[in-house]
């Protein structure tokens, strides 16, 4: 009888340690398993690729003088860098909660463009003694200097600014002139200006806008006159032009 009840008790003991050791391996397997895979709520591993949460992860740091957060990554390997943020097409990789300067971060393209989209800059200068046509003549208008040209990288505009200096050389009467500039691809013109070189000399600044399409666009300085009792001739002349991928604001739309 006591020999049976030593039994029992061995074997009931034996059952025991087995379901305690099997509960304590289950136990290990899935509780590595889960921190293997960095689940919510779980470890998050260092070298893993597979850390997962469905939850934010957040870090609250009070640290004075220096960051609460750091990520360094010294390899000099080719393409090497300290953090790699990914999202879903259109969505920000990132936000922030402070418009302060942020010391040596570079951007690459600004409204998603990339710095040579943004602005293009040309000039001309001129010297030559052109005889200005008369009223009525034909042609009507003679382009002085030479074309400045300037390369669209997209569609967008350009603005050009201008300056034409005109001597008079025997004109006696109706000795006033006018300055355009034109766009030479699409033969547009800027509204005239002009002056009266009756004492000497006259002067016309320019100012204009235009749309243009990608690629090289030109423009040139067009001067017209009224005398027909003299020379007026272009002394002096200046064309910048600067390029800019956005439109106009306001009242003045292009």
């Amino acid at each position: 009888m006591v020999r049976s009840v030593a039994r029992k008790v061995l074997w009931v003991g034996r059952a025991t340690v087995f379901v305690m050791g099997l509960a304590l391996m289950l136990a290990l397997v899935f509780g590595m398993a889960s921190t293997a895979f960095g689940a919510t709520g779980g470890n998050f591993i260092l070298g893993s690729l597979n850390n997962t949460a469905t939850a934010i992860t957040k870090l609250t740091g009070t640290v004075g003088g220096g960051p609460a957060l750091q990520v360094s990554n010294p390899s000099t390997a080719t393409g090497s860098t300290a953090l790699d943020l990914q999202v879903a097409t259109g969505k920000a990789p990132m936000k922030v909660n402070s418009t302060t300067k942020v010391t040596n971060l570079n951007s690459d393209q600004v409204d998603s463009k990339s710095a040579n989209a943004l602005s293009r800059v040309a000039v001309m200068n001129t010297n030559n003694s052109t005889v200005i046509p008369p009223f009525g003549s034909d042609p009507p208008q003679v382009t002085y200097g030479q074309p400045l040209s300037i390369t669209a990288p997209a569609a967008g505009f350009v603005r050009v600014n201008g300056n034409v200096t005109v001597v008079n050389e025997g004109c006696t009467s109706d000795c006033t002139f006018h300055a355009f500039v034109r766009h030479i691809n699409t033969n547009a013109f800027s509204v005239f200006a002009g002056d009266d070189a009756l004492n000497g000399f006259g002067n016309a600044g320019l100012d204009a806008v235009f749309p243009v399409s990608a690629g090289v666009n030109t423009f040139d300085i067009r001067l017209s006159g009224n005398s027909s009792s003299g020379d007026l001739r272009g002394r002096s002349g200046v064309l910048t032009a600067e390029y800019t991928p956005y439109g106009s604001t306001g009242t003045g739309t292009l």
